[in-house]
Formats: C-alpha cells, sequence, structure tokens
C-alpha cells in the first residue's frame, strides 16, 4: 500500500433525486480522475438526502476526517436548496449574502438578459467568511469554507468548479500509474499481486476485471505517488511473472 502522505478527500452528494432514482450521478468519476491528477485520493463517497440534520451531521463528521470535504447540490434557488444554511450551521458560521456572489449572479442575469430574483439572488447567500469558486458556466458560484467545498450538481457546472479547486489547493503531488492488461482472470494472478506489494515499498496494486457481457481478463494498475521507479520495476516483476504462466 501507498505509505506516503497522501491528501485525502470525501465527495458527499446531496439530493433526494438521486436516492430515488430520478437523476442518475454523473459527476464522481470525473471528480475521482481530477483528484487523482493532482495527487488527490477520493476515498470515501456518499448520497445523502435533503434533510438539514443529516447533511450538518455528515459534514461535522467528515470535515475531521479528510483532508478536503467536496459536496455537490443543493445550492440552487428552490426551497429544497439547503446545502448552504446546513453548512453554516456545520462550521458555525452566520449565512449571510455575500456581496462578491451577488454582484456575479448580477452581471450574469445582466447578461442573459433575465431578472434577478429573490430566488436566485438565494444563491449568494453561504456561511459568513466563505471564498468564492467561480462558475464559468452559469455565473452562480459554489464556495469554500475550511475544507468543505460547495460545487452545485449539474455535471458541466461541476466540471468548471473542479478546474477552480484544483488551482485554488496547490496540490503539486502526481501519481505515477500504469496498467498491464492480461486475459487471465484474477484467480491465476493473485499471488503475483501480493508478492509484488510485498516487495516493492509505498507501490499501490490493484485488479480490476475486464467484462463485456462476458469475462475477458484483468487490468491490472500500479501506482505510486513517491516512488515512480519502484512502480516501475513492480510493473517489470508482474508483467514478467505473468508471461510465464500464458
Amino acid at each position: 500500500m501507498l505509505k506516503n502522505k497522501i491528501k485525502s478527500a470525501c465527495l458527499v452528494i446531496i439530493g433526494n433525486e438521486i436516492l430515488t432514482g430520478r437523476t442518475q450521478d454523473k459527476n464522481i468519476n470525473h471528480i475521482a480522475r481530477e483528484l487523482f491528477k493532482v495527487g488527490v485520493l477520493l476515498n470515501y463517497v456518499c448520497v445523502i438526502p435533503d434533510v438539514k440534520k443529516i447533511i450538518i451531521k455528515e459534514l461535522r463528521r467528515l470535515k475531521k476526517n479528510f483532508d478536503y470535504v467536496i459536496t455537490t447540490g443543493g445550492i440552487g434557488p428552490t426551497h429544497d436548496d439547503i446545502t448552504a444554511e446546513s453548512v453554516s450551521i456545520a462550521v458555525g458560521r452566520e449565512y449571510k449574502l455575500h456581496q462578491g456572489a451577488l454582484r456575479d449572479l448580477t452581471r450574469y442575469y445582466k447578461k442573459i438578459k433575465s431578472e434577478l430574483t429573490d430566488a436566485r439572488k438565494k444563491m449568494a447567500y453561504m456561511p459568513s467568511g466563505s471564498k468564492l469558486i467561480k462558475n464559468k458556466v452559469s455565473g452562480a458560484p459554489g464556495f469554500n469554507i475550511e475544507n468543505i467545498y460547495v460545487f452545485a450538481g449539474i455535471p458541466s457546472i461541476v466540471e468548471a468548479m473542479m478546474r477552480e479547486f484544483v488551482k485554488s489547493i496547490q496540490n503539486k503531488n502526481k501519481f505515477y500509474s500504469s496498467s498491464i492488461i492480461t486475459s487471465l482472470f484474477e484467480s491465476k494472478i493473485a499471488h503475483i499481486l501480493e508478492i509484488a506489494e510485498k516487495n516493492f515499498n509505498d507501490v499501490s496494486i490493484g485488479s480490476y476485471p475486464i467484462f463485456d457481457g462476458r469475462p475477458k481478463g484483468v487490468e491490472v494498475v500500479i501506482s505510486s505517488l513517491s516512488n515512480k521507479k519502484n512502480a516501475q520495476k513492480a510493473k517489470k516483476f508482474i508483467q514478467t511473472q505473468i508471461n510465464k504462466i500464458i
């Protein structure tokens, strides 16, 4: 396993529409990939309803256990968009109008020639002291308070906010990652992977069955944050051992 200190993240997906099956979440894969690119591991994902008590409880628990807590959903203009208010309570900050967010919204709705209604102004309310996460897609920003990063739930907006998030954390760590694809099944190579992980420090090795209607083999992924050389040696060892039993 990876022994070097690696930044950890969790993702909290907030929305009754996800839990009832009316909407399918499309953000997990993108967020996980973008985090991995900058040396952050997404270690935990949960889906919770638009219930203030539950949101507050989860955020208070998770912010103690992860470097970054990312939430998606619940920051729109409707009555059930209660994420920002819940975050305010979770961190003990006043829920108030953010003047910078209001300016962003004013510019956006002026640009599209639409009215900035009271309901839309709600999207500028957030915990006191929040830093904005710019939204170049629809104008309404997300925000960051402590180690909590609050995104909208719409995939195109999540992608835009992830770009801003990556810039803001300035994490320079990068994983080395490579893979081997074999037609052998996991049961045939499990002992090889176990030996490799024991023998090569700071290397993580995962095996993932390839299934396309029927089993087609395994993809072995070799990763390391701190020891690219060992990861390359592990890959060479695994490939050599696999070649012996093909």
